[in-house]
Order: C-alpha cells, then structure tokens, then sequence
C-alpha cells in the first residue's frame, strides 16, 4: 500500500522516474511499435535516418498518408533536444486494400515510417540526445482500433558521424528502396466526361513499351474514386491511365501522387514506385454547386470540395435572412433555451433567489435581475469572441466547442459539484444561497447575481433551441460586431424570463412567501446539480482513457474534501484554521493537477476516430455507420434512402431524441422496411470534417438531421427540427 501511494505521489509530482519513457517496443494484440534509428550515433550538424518501425498482425493494416475511402493516417508528434529537427513522414509505397465495395491504401505486416531526424551544428558533443515521439495510429481488420504510443530512443553523440547499426542496415536500406523514385519523364493529366486521365509521354522512353500494369495512388483525397478501375490504354508512343473522378475532383494545380508501374508479366515482373506531378489540362468537371442547373441561391463554393454531400442552400446565411431577423432569431432561441434539460438544474438557484427577493424592495429585486442578465450576455459575449477568435485563426469549431475538451469538463464536473455540495449545507460562503437576500444591497448578492449568470451560460452551452441554430450558424459568417449582436441577443432572450419577473411584481406576488420550507427546498435542488455531474463524468468517459477519467473522479473527491476542509475552519481556532484552510487549498490544487496530467493521454477508440474511424454505434436497436461524406453521396447517387445524425455525447436534446424518437419502434420498423442507412457523425471530440459539414448546412453546432429520402429526383437533403417526434422522423421518409 505504501509503494503504491508513493508512486501515485511521484506520478503526481511529475517526477523523472514516474515519467520516464521506456525505449522498449510497445506491444499489443495489433501491432508492436518501437523507434529506431540507422545509425549508433549522431553528430552535431548532422542529420541521421530515424523511423517509427511497426510490426502489425496477420489479417490487420494501417493506412498510407490518404488512406484512400476511410481510414487514418499514421501521425507522429515529435519532442526533440533545442535545436533538433524531424522532416514529415517519408511515405513507403501503399498497398492496396479491398473491402468491398470499399478500398483503401495501407501497410501490412512490416512498415518503417522513415524521417530525417538533423541535429544542430552547436550541439554539445558528449550528453546523450534524447529523442520522444508520440505516434498514433489507426489500425483495421473487420473492425479498426485508434492505438498510440509514447516512443524514446537515446543516441550517444559524438565528434565525427557514426556508422550504420548492423542490425538495422538492411532494413533501412530496404525501406529507402521502397520510397517512390522520380519518374524517368513527365506525366500530364487531363480532365473530361467524369474522368481524370494520365499520360505518359514519350520521355518515358522504353520504360513505357514495358509496362503490363499501372497503379496510381493519389497524395489528395477524393480526387479518384477509389474502387474504380484503373484503365490502362498503350498507344504508339504515349500510354495512358483512365481514373473515374471522385467526389472532390482537382480544379487548378498538378495532380500529385504515386504511380506503380508493373514491367512483365508472371514470375519475370518487376514494380517501379515513381513520385509524379502533373501539370492538369482541360476544364473543371461541375459540381452540383458550379452547374448551370443550379438554383440562384446556392450552397457555398466550397461545399463540394469539404463534405461531399449534396447540399441545401444555406439555412442560416445572411443571404436570407436579414440582420433583423437573425437577432430576433437568437432571442427566441434563448428564451427557449430555458426550457431544454442542460439548463434544468440551475433553475433550482434561480428558483431559491426567486423566492427569497419576493420580500425584498422593488428596486432590489431589479437590480439584482439586471445583474444576473449581465453575467449571461458578458459570458456569452467571451464565448462567442473566443468562438470567432479561433474560427479566424483557422480552427474548424462551432457552438459547445469547450465541451469537446477532456480538461473543460473535468472543471464542469467540479464546479456542478462544488455547487450542489453548498446547497447541500456541507458548505457556506456568507450566509449561503439562502442568505443572499440579506447582503443584496451591501454587494455580495450582486456578484452571487452574476456568477449565476455565468454558470447559466456554461451548463446551456451542450443544448441548441429551435431557432438558435440558423442565428449562430449564421453569426459565424458574419462580421464580428454583427456576431456579436446575435450571441448578445441569445444572451438576453436567455435571461429574460428572469428578468420579467423581478419587473413585474404581479408575478412575484404569485411566489410562495418564503419560511423554513427553503431550506429543504435548496437541498433538494443540489441533486440535479448531482446528476449534471455525473453526467458529465459520462461524457468525459467517452472523450478520455480509464486514467483521464480516474483523475477526474479522483479531483472530484478532492474537491468534496476542500469544501469539508473549507467549512471546518469556519468553526476552528487560529491554528485550526490555518490547517483547514491550508488543507483545502493543497486538495484543490491537487484536483487540478491531475486532470493537467492526465491530458495528454490518447482519447477513447468510440470518439478518437470521430466520423472516419468505420466503427458503428449502436442506438435504438439500429446500427450506425460512423460519418463519411463520400459515403453518403455514393449513397445518395445510387438512390438510396439516408439519415444522417450529427450528435455528441455532451448533447443532451441530441441523446433525448435518439433514446425517444430513434428508439420508437414504429420508426426502426421504417428504417428496416425502407431500407434506410443510419449515419452518425459524432462530434463529442472535435473533428473538422464534421464540424465543415455542420457549416455547409448552415449550423455550428448539434444536433443536425439530413434526411435523404431516395425518392426519385429528391437527392436534396430535408433538414429536421432539432426537437424530434417519432411521426416527424416516419414522416421524413414517407409512408
């Protein structure tokens, strides 16, 4: 027990022996990591070959840098000596991967991941460099497993460059051999009737006559459609290679990737990698979104080029609606934001102020609602600033997007619960919530007023209102004044009913009149902060590693103890006191240390992967394919009827409709009968792809529900309310 506490302290601390990095392999049923290097040593200035070497499983793969129609690329995150630096991942040849109807491009059994690792030219010759990478990967058979790994490896340094570890010679040798080479001539592309075609000129020379088959594997995605054949046409003196065009075809610039050239045939056939980028000749293939045919108003250019999925016109823009009407948009969507269960439990402090200003003078009561009006609209002012601040260094977020962060909801957590615990009795500051009334006028009320306020913005932020969606959507297009206005608006409309009451006294005359009952009452009103914790706790639970969710339950206790602590120097002496309140401070400094050292630990496999991992979810006895959005518009070309659901697990309409209306057996008798795919685009982690195709539609935050219904010529998604009915999802899809 003592080891074990001493360890945990050490881990705590952040001591050298608790972090410590194993140069070791690190091995799982999957795969098995380790970093190396090709030489035994390094010299200063010199730049010496170093690569994330994976051994993977029978029947398992992981992908190339496109990884082709799903799938993720390998990553490596490096922490370097001053003065080092690593090249990006020089890429091997892909392989190719077959899961109908499917293909993606990947490595199986052995990979070497080579970069080029360069030491500076002052680099002290004597000291060990240490070299750490955190590597993540995606590894895939009939199911796929996000995994990662924290690799180290220590180089001795020396005067003059080291020679080559004879163990490893060959295996780098072989792994440069496997990198594409220039190709002996140039390649053009050219674009026409849906295809992309590549040619190879007569530089090629008779490097050309020999080729029996070629393979071209595309640096960007979407450009080819994957599962297409490749047609190779040999002519006199040019070869050609016919590629049908995917869902994102190039409209300026080379097309760069990877040709695979097989020269003979049977036992006698030798493959060539070659690097190309070729210069693109003919016009852009139109889109839904640049086509004639399309109507006045359409979605914007850039739709067909991020999500793939075909489009509305936008629901939220400034094209349609005027400044006007967004501000009265956001002011609805705040007052009825009111009403949604994320902002359930602080009603309960509303309601004990409420009851307690019924006896206080007019003025105060006012003044008090004005100031709780104050803490919302200024909360969700820096919300919306710190929302366009990051959106304008080119961050791909939207509305709820601190909640995507392990560390903000762990703080969640400890603040619900700190407040249940005060209207619990196990702590008070002043004279409690109860008391507030009493020291209204001499300031304390008013600050109590705002953090209100604050905290009522906090916990409304996992919920979107009808009509609050087009407003925000639309301020994230707009200028940052006009931005501000509407998220201003939904500030107010959020605490207005507040406010009509302590402004109209005819409603407060219809409070009860407060007595001993409000004691009761408020401890009653700490269990919904309770459950919002616990809840939380759910949500981090999909978000973080067993070890990010233990530390937060461990935080959690340490908090419960600083409040005891905290209400036990109250009634101490002088030297009572200070170690009460010493002890208070030591366990809420402790409860953040450990989520801050728990942070950098690999997300959960349910979220990590976000809408490209291929895992399904299973919800209301429905499977669920996790979001792609070249799968949705294959799916949607070939007529088939789709639900696509953009959700988060910190959502709370968005679980109350798929345990209510995805649940109702009448609409999974729907979904079987019409043959309906079920697509969830889970944004509970943040994900770019998801988040550009919320923006598509308009929106910036969950829950959003497309429909593509497959009827004949209905290939434009309907969008469903954010509020969901069994009848209203039955009938989306028709009788």
């Amino acid at each position: 027990m003592r080891a074990t506490f001493l360890g945990l302290l050490a881990w705590v601390l952040g001591s050298p022996a608790a972090w410590a990095v194993s140069g070791d392999p690190v091995v799982n049923d999957q795969v098995t990591a380790r970093l190396v290097a090709e030489t035994q040593s390094i010299a200063p200035g010199e730049t010496v070959w170093v690569a994330l070497d994976l051994t993977i499983r029978d029947g398992w793969h992981t992908y190339w840098r496109n990884p082709g129609d799903s799938g993720q690329p390998t990553r490596i995150d490096w922490k370097l000596p001053a003065g080092f630096t690593a090249s990006d991942i020089l890429w091997p040849t892909p392989h190719r991967f077959e899961v109908p109807p499917l293909v993606n491009y990947g490595y199986a059994g052995h990979v070497l991941h080579l970069v080029k690792v360069t030491a500076p030219a002052s680099l002290a010759v004597g000291a060990p460099a240490r070299l750490e990478a955190q590597a993540n990967w995606l590894v895939c058979s009939d199911v796929c497993i996000p995994q990662s790994a924290t690799l180290a490896l220590t180089l001795p340094t020396q005067a003059a460059p080291g020679s080559a570890d004879p163990a490893l010679a060959s295996a780098f040798a072989a792994a440069r051999a496997d990198l594409p080479r220039a190709a002996p001539g140039p390649v053009t592309a050219t674009l026409g009737d849906g295809h992309l075609t590549l040619t190879l000129g007569p530089e090629w020379g008779a490097a050309r006559t020999h080729i029996h088959a070629l393979a071209f594997f595309p640096y960007d995605d979407g450009v080819i459609e994957y599962a297409a054949p490749q047609t190779l046409e040999a002519r006199a003196d040019t070869t050609t290679l016919s590629l049908k065009l995917g869902y994102q075809p190039p409209k300026s610039g080379p097309i760069r990737g990877v040709l695979l050239a097989t020269e003979g045939e049977g036992q006698d056939n030798v493959t060539s990698s070659l690097e190309i980028s070729a210069p693109m000749h003919g016009a852009a293939p139109t889109t839904a979104a640049t086509s004639a045919a399309a109507p006045a108003v359409a979605a914007p250019a850039v739709a067909a080029a991020t999500s793939a999925m075909p489009q509305p016109a936008p629901a939220g823009g400034g094209e349609r609606f005027g400044l006007a009407s967004l501000l009265g948009f956001a002011l609805l969507g705040g007052l009825i934001l009111n009403l949604m269960p994320c902002v359930f439990p602080v009603l309960s402090i509303k309601a004990i102020g409420l009851v307690e200003q019924a006896k206080k003078h007019p003025a105060a009561v006012r003044a008090k609602g004005l100031t709780f009006a104050a803490g919302v609209v200024a909360s969700m002012l820096a919300l919306a600033a710190a929302l366009l601040a990051l959106r304008a260094g080119g961050e791909q977020i939207g509305w709820g997007f601190q909640l995507q962060s392990p560390l903000f909801v762990t703080f969640m957590v400890y603040l619900l619960l700190a407040v249940g615990l005060n209207l619990s009795g196990v702590f008070e500051i002043g004279g409690g919530l109860a008391g507030v009334g009493d020291g209204l006028t001499r300031g304390e009320g008013y600050r109590a007023a705002f953090f209100t306020g604050v905290l009522t913005t906090l916990v409304a932020t996992p919920c979107t209102a009808p009509f609050m969606a087009a407003a925000i959507g639309a301020a994230l297009t707009q200028s940052p004044a006009a931005a501000l206005a509407i998220f201003a608006a939904l500030g107010v409309g959020l605490s207005l009913p507040y406010l009509l009451i302590c402004f109209a006294p005819w409603l407060r005359g219809a409070l009860p009149r407060p007595g001993a009952w409000m004691d009761t009452l408020k401890q009653l009103f700490a269990f919904p902060m309770y459950a919002s914790a616990a809840w939380l706790l759910w949500v981090l639970a999909q978000q973080t590693s067993p070890l990010g969710l233990g530390a937060a339950l461990a935080g959690a206790v340490l908090v419960a103890l600083a409040a005891w602590a905290y209400q036990r120097a109250k009634s101490s002496g002088h030297r009572g006191r200070l170690t009460a309140l010493a002890a208070a401070t030591a366990a809420l400094a402790l409860a953040v240390v450990l989520p801050l050292k728990s942070a950098g630990v690999a997300v959960a496999s349910a979220t990590t992967t976000g809408g490209t991992s291929g895992a399904a979810a299973a919800a209301g006895g429905e499977e669920w394919q996790a979001y792609d959005p070249a799968k949705v518009a294959a799916l949607v070309a070939a007529g088939r009827p789709v639900l696509v659901n953009f959700t988060a697990s910190w959502c709370l309409t968005c679980l109350v409709n798929e345990r209510n209306a995805f649940a109702d057996p009448d609409v999974r008798d729907v979904f079987r009968r019409r043959g309906v795919t079920l697509v969830k685009g889970d944004w509970t982690n943040r994900d770019p792809v998801i988040t550009r195709a919320l923006a598509d539609f308009g929106r910036a935050g969950v829950p959003l529900y497309v429909v593509y219904n497959g009827t004949p010529g209905a290939a434009t998604p309907k969008v469903l309310p954010q509020l969901l009915t069994a009848g209203v999802v039955r009938e989306a899809f028709g009788p």
